[in-house]
């Protein structure tokens, strides 16, 4: 089985500042989240995530998809697939 390893920038709209968006990310996929970067800011309603999603990949696209289905702006910067 192949495994996809994904970087991608995330731009979250301000209602999703305050939201555990990496919580949410985490349980709806089985891919696994690094966060590379990011900027939050509570109060100014400010967030950003450089994000690598990695596993099958299929469960990338499910993690994409549950981003773009939050309401959050996805977009891929990096793509790379091998097997085992």
């Amino acid at each position: 089985m192949s495994r996809t390893r994904r970087l991608v920038h995330c731009s979250l709209p301000p209602e999703l500042a305050r939201r555990p968006v990496l919580h949410g990310l985490a349980h709806a996929s089985g891919a696994v989240v690094n966060v590379h970067r990011a900027n939050v800011d509570v109060e100014a309603g400010v967030a950003w995530f450089l994000l690598e999603l990695e596993g099958p990949e299929s469960e990338v696209d499910r993690a994409e998809d549950w981003l773009r289905e939050q309401g959050v702006a996805v977009e891929r910067i990096e793509e790379r697939s091998s097997r085992p």
